[in-house]
Formats: C-alpha cells, sequence, structure tokens
C-alpha cells in the first residue's frame, strides 16, 4: 500500500508540475524583458493584428490553468489505470512545452522593437525541430512516471457457492468465445458507404482509399475473442494480434456471472472501457456478463454470451492454483 501510494504521488508530481512552470516560465520571461517590448505583442496568429502583452501573457497562464486543471482531472479518473496515466504525464508535458515555447519565440521576436512589422519567425519553431522535441518530451514523460505499482496476488480464492466445472485431475480446459461490438460494425458500415459515394461521384482516389482503409480496419476492430486458459482472461483482436484487455489469474479472486446492467457504465461506452470502479470489455449493450473480482478491489466485465461455464472454469482454475501452492509449500 505504501509503494502504490509513492508511486500516485510521483505520478502526481510528474503530471501537474509541468503547467505550472510553463505559467512561470510565460510570466517570468515577461517580467524580465518587459523594459525591452513594444507596448503591443504583433502576429500572434489568429487573435489579430496586435494584443496587450497583459493579455497575450494571460493567455499563456491561462491555458496553462487549463493543462493543470485536465491533468489533475483525468489523473485521478484513470487512478487504478497505469498506462492511461502515462498518457495524461506525456500530454501535459507536451501541452507545457508548446504553451511556454510559444510565449518565449513570441517575447523574443519583438526584443527592441518600436513597432511592427515582428520579426520572423525563429527557425526553432520550425516542424522539423518542434516535432522531434515533442517526441522526446513526451517519452521523457513516460520514463518520468516511474514504473507501474504491482498488482498483489489474491490472498483469497472463490466461495463455496461460486460456481464451478468438474475436471479430472489431469484434464485441461481452455475457454474461448468470440464478440462483436455493434459500434465498430456500425461505423465499418458508415466507412465502406462513404467510400462507395466517394468513388461513385468521382472525389478522387485518396478520399475513396482513406474510407475504404477506415471501413476495413473498424471491422476488424469490430472482431474480439475472449481466452480463458490457466494464465488468466484476455480479450484479444485476432485479425490485429493485438491484446484489448485482460487480467492474470493470480491477481482474480472470485468470478461470477449475470445479466449486465448497462446503467453501470457511461452511455455509448463499447469496446474497452475503464471507470474508477471496473474496466473490461463492452460488446453488447446488455446480456450476460463475466464478472472478476480482482486482489486490488477492482472488477473486470466482460459481456460475453455463455458467461455462467466461463465463471465456472475461472474459479476451478483459481482453485487449483490454490491447490498447487498449498502442496508447494508442504
Amino acid at each position: 500500500m505504501t509503494e502504490q501510494l509513492g508511486s500516485i504521488r510521483r505520478r502526481a508530481v510528474v503530471t501537474l508540475v509541468p503547467p505550472v512552470v510553463a505559467g512561470a516560465v510565460t510570466a517570468g520571461t515577461y517580467a524580465v524583458l518587459a523594459h525591452r517590448l513594444p507596448d503591443q505583442a504583433y502576429g500572434t496568429g489568429g487573435f489579430g493584428d496586435s494584443m496587450s502583452w497583459t493579455r497575450m501573457v494571460g493567455l499563456g497562464i491561462g491555458w496553462s490553468v487549463v493543462a493543470l486543471i485536465w491533468g489533475a482531472g483525468w489523473l485521478y479518473a484513470r487512478r487504478r489505470i497505469p498506462t492511461a496515466q502515462r498518457w495524461i504525464g506525456a500530454s501535459t508535458w507536451v501541452g507545457s512545452v508548446l504553451i511556454a515555447g510559444y510565449e518565449i519565440q513570441l517575447v523574443l521576436r519583438h526584443l527592441d522593437l518600436a513597432g511592427p512589422p515582428v520579426r520572423p519567425d525563429l527557425w526553432w519553431t520550425s516542424a522539423p525541430v518542434v516535432l522531434p522535441v515533442l517526441a522526446v518530451v513526451a517519452l521523457a514523460a513516460w520514463w518520468a512516471m516511474g514504473p507501474d505499482p504491482e498488482q498483489p496476488d489474491a490472498m483469497e480464492g472463490p466461495g463455496s457457492t461460486a460456481p464451478r466445472l468438474r475436471l479430472a485431475a489431469g484434464e485441461r480446459a481452455l475457454w474461448t468465445r468470440s464478440v462483436f461490438s455493434r459500434r465498430k460494425l456500425a461505423w465499418a458500415l458508415f466507412w465502406a458507404v462513404l467510400a462507395a459515394w466517394f468513388a461513385a461521384t468521382g472525389n478522387g482516389y485518396l478520399a475513396v482509399t482513406f474510407s475504404a482503409f477506415t471501413a476495413v480496419a473498424s471491422a476488424a476492430q469490430s472482431w474480439a475473442r475472449v481466452r480463458i486458459d490457466e494464465q488468466g482472461v484476455q480479450v484479444v483482436q485476432p485479425l490485429l494480434r493485438q491484446t484489448l484487455a485482460g487480467v492474470e489469474l493470480r491477481h482474480v479472486v472470485e468470478a461470477t456471472a449475470g445479466a449486465f446492467d448497462p446503467s453501470t457504465l457511461p452511455r455509448a461506452t463499447y469496446g474497452v472501457f475503464h471507470t474508477p470502479a471496473q474496466s473490461g470489455y463492452r460488446a453488447t449493450a446488455g446480456g450476460d456478463a463475466l464478472r472478476l473480482r480482482t486482489s486490488n478491489g477492482h472488477r473486470f466485465v466482460i459481456t460475453v454470451p455463455g458467461a455462467a461455464t466461463a465463471a465456472a472454469l475461472v474459479n476451478t482454475q483459481l482453485d487449483r492454483r490454490r491447490a498447487t501452492a498449498g502442496d508447494d509449500r508442504c
């Protein structure tokens, strides 16, 4: 628990300090060089021909505050999802660099000028320079977030009333079931129709190619396979060979099955989902659902037909793991 709290604090600091630094750099740069700047900032891009420096600096500080609030809100919402936290941290770092960099280059272009025209863009603000820098910044943020906290192994097993399968001592079982995301199928159909319309109306090969590619990608992503074996539960995309979601068996306390209540998730949440209380894969609006209670109190939910058999197999595998562990300790 102490290690997990330390990791949370570290990730909060790494995520939220950059926007504060960006705001401080914005205000500090202007405060130090204000005596060498004209009364107005010219050629600010999208804000009119000129703007007062007070307003210009206020915008930079305002965006820093927005980045700070955004980072804090999403970090709290994804407090149980380590990988998502890394993306949030990388986003605040990149956003902070863009905010501070824009303000600094604007000040440097106005140094010792009495009025317009402003100096041209500086060489280090060009895309060939900025994009690699932002990529390095994102990687640095990813590394600075530190290792993901270790989830503890489950110390208890399924209750006596939990469903189980009858397997012989040397018998092994593998359970798989295909599920289809209706939302992804709908998007695949939409892009396929759009590609056909583009082709019929002669909109050009780029529009047709992009729409057709998106239709194929959406169709491939609509098919997922739920797999349960001795290692755990996984939801994979067979065509893309990608694991969407999963949990190792050693982290599972108990498996249950029942009807899925759509009200437990935000509306229109399909595919992989994460909430503070649960995560998993949702293919349909209702129907059967496999629920796994994990060692950290989180719940893993998958909407899949035949969930009762799946839950029984998981509990049987958990019993075997505990029996094997007991034998090893003797």
